[in-house]
């Protein structure tokens, strides 16, 4: 299970029987047509329980870091639907993150070396010219990783006094559209969700949910 989570959303219905990978596919369909931008679609395996349990396959609906994590299985005599909207932690990334600034580093070297070695005070001079330089590309360069979720935690990065700010003020600003493309695309994933759900209960005779029904659980109150 992912960590960060931010909603979630269940049902049980009883006496209901569907089959799951008709569920996940029929989702991925009614995903498919509101042709949404940026989106990655997959499956995922999250533990049962500890190390030795079974797993259970996932439908996972994602943006950047941010994942709807979709799931859908029988339950007694009835079928339950869930998903849980989360932000997905890098994975590994203060090690590529540690691992690009000595890569940085070995290739600042490798071109400066000779400059400093038989370029006298000129070549030392370039050399500390192009490591001024090459700082704010460096940095750039591993915002924009952070950014697309590739390198280490945008929250934890966040944090860090200075950098923190640096970042938000380059990548993350609170703007507008930021906040209405979020808010969007879960929206429209919770949409296709429902529709889906809804679509299995008609077929079947059954009222349409609606409502309070369909209303998401925020993390503080799980």
């Amino acid at each position: 299970m992912s960590n960060g989570v931010l909603s979630n959303w269940h049902v049980l219905f009883e006496d209901f029987s569907t089959s799951t990978q008709d569920f996940y596919r029929a989702v991925e369909a009614a995903i498919a047509r509101r042709d949404l931008p940026d989106l990655e679609v997959s499956r995922v395996l999250f533990k049962e329980a500890g190390i030795a349990s079974a797993q259970r396959e996932y439908l996972r609906i994602s943006r950047r870091r941010v994942a709807f994590d979709i799931c859908s299985a029988p339950y007694g005599n009835g079928h339950f639907f869930s998903w849980w909207l989360a932000k997905v932690p890098a994975r590994f990334g203060l090690v590529l993150a540690a691992a690009t600034i000595v890569g940085a580093l070995l290739v600042w070297g490798i071109l400066t070396y000779p400059l400093i070695r038989f370029g006298g005070c000129g070549g030392t001079f370039v050399g500390a010219l192009l490591f001024i330089a090459g700082i704010p590309a460096v940095l750039y360069g591993l915002g924009m990783l952070v950014d697309r979720g590739v390198l280490s935690d945008e929250e934890w990065l966040l944090s860090v006094p200075y950098i923190g700010r640096l970042y938000a003020a380059f990548f993350n600003p609170n703007s507008y559209f930021r906040l209405d493309t979020a808010m969007m695309f879960r929206d429209s994933v919770r949409a296709a969700v429902n529709e889906v759900i809804n679509g299995l209960r008609e077929a079947k005779g059954l009222r349409a949910l609606e409502g309070e029904a369909l209303r998401p659980r925020e993390a503080g109150r799980l």
